[in-house]
């Protein structure tokens, strides 16, 4: 039986999150403050201290990086599986129009025929 993750080992806090995001989009921290109108040492305030944006401020850094404002701050996109690997958090990063391919695909293949 595979054991429990150990979550306080972990966890992930929201300057760490804005930090792995900002890499992978090989974005700096002044690019990402002029796109949302925020101060690049605003931005390092939040790693400094702990905290997390506002919430209208959270809107525009989670559309900057294409990324839900769950995910963006609590790490989740709807209770699914943030792991790299994982084939649900793969598709929660697909954009919109391939999601409706992979639920048709889905659909298609899940409907019991009453033949």
């Amino acid at each position: 039986m595979k054991e429990k993750e150990n979550y306080l080992t972990d966890y992930e806090t929201f300057a760490d999150r804005l930090e792995r995001l900002l890499n992978e989009k090989k974005m700096q921290k002044a690019e990402l403050a002029e796109r949302i109108g925020f101060s690049a040492n605003g931005i390092s305030t939040w790693k400094a201290t702990g905290t997390i944006p506002r919430a209208d401020i959270a809107v525009k850094i989670a559309k900057c990086l294409d990324v839900t404002t769950e995910y963006l701050i609590f790490g989740t996109y709807e209770g699914i599986d943030t792991k790299k690997d994982s084939l649900a958090y793969k598709i929660a990063k697909l954009p919109e129009n391939k999601k409706k391919i992979i639920e048709a695909v889905y659909n298609a293949i899940s409907t019991e025929t009453t033949d």
